[in-house]
């Protein structure tokens, strides 16, 4: 199904079934489950081994991870023992933010954000499965959005934005997909402007990245073969194998 087709089914068809911050994920996940698999028979399959799978064909696992890898390793293991299995993992290019006064619903026109993000943004929640991207049952698929995020003014300070949550993303627009399976597959995580070797604080700049994100996707390369690291001196030295 065209990903913008199943994105209108799933704001048309009831999707909101509830009020602000019940949701969670729930737009975005639907939206990528009818695009992945138009067939509704196929989603949330409980398995023989006791997984629900998102989608499951027949074949194919496809379980949809928007965060939290910590958290689905144990998932994870368990289905690549028995299935081949795609996990989508959606990121954000351009985010537009839209305040929501949780006392009586009234929102801000939607502001973007400064951060521009990436595939290799990915990395954060990768390294939480690092044993396991090598597995032959195991591909994963980065989706790039533009999203709307509705947050609640339910912090403290700045007009209780610091500390708020995020009640819902909605997925504006389709940007890009990338499939990572071999070490040639992750290479394309790499800025192509970087020469090596090069710092981590290069990669750092060329790639827009930083703390968790940046030591996230450095690992990742590091363990698929894409990199080696040699030290000199006070640093290390990333070369591209």
């Amino acid at each position: 199904m065209d990903f913008y087709e199943a994105l209108a089914q799933v704001r048309d068809g009831g999707a909101r079934v509830g009020g602000i911050g019940t949701l969670g994920e729930k737009t975005l996940h639907a939206t990528l489950k009818l695009w992945l698999d138009e067939d509704v028979t196929h989603h949330e399959i409980p398995l023989p081994n006791g997984c629900v799978a998102d989608i499951f064909d027949g074949e194919r696992v496809t379980e949809i991870q928007t965060a939290n890898f910590s958290g689905f390793r144990r998932k994870l293991e368990r289905l690549l023992a028995e299935y081949p299995v795609t996990v989508v993992h959606p990121l954000v290019r351009d985010k537009r933010i839209r305040w929501i006064d949780p006392t009586d619903g009234e929102s801000t026109e939607p502001r973007r954000s400064n951060r521009r993000g990436g595939f290799a943004d990915a990395g954060k929640e990768l390294i939480y499965i690092l044993p396991l991207l090598g597995h032959p049952n195991l591909t994963v698929r980065l989706v790039l959005l533009d999203v709307e995020e509705h947050r609640l003014l339910d912090g403290w300070g700045n007009g209780g934005k610091r500390g708020s949550h995020r009640a819902e993303r909605l997925p504006i627009a389709l940007c890009d997909t990338l499939t990572l399976k071999t070490p040639s597959d992750y290479a394309a995580l790499l800025p192509p402007t970087l020469a090596a070797p090069f710092t981590a604080a290069q990669f750092g700049k060329a790639a827009r990245l930083q703390g968790r994100k940046l030591q996230g996707a450095l690992k990742v390369l590091l363990s698929v073969g894409v990199l080696r690291r040699e030290k000199d001196g006070q640093k290390y030295l990333y070369y591209i194998q």
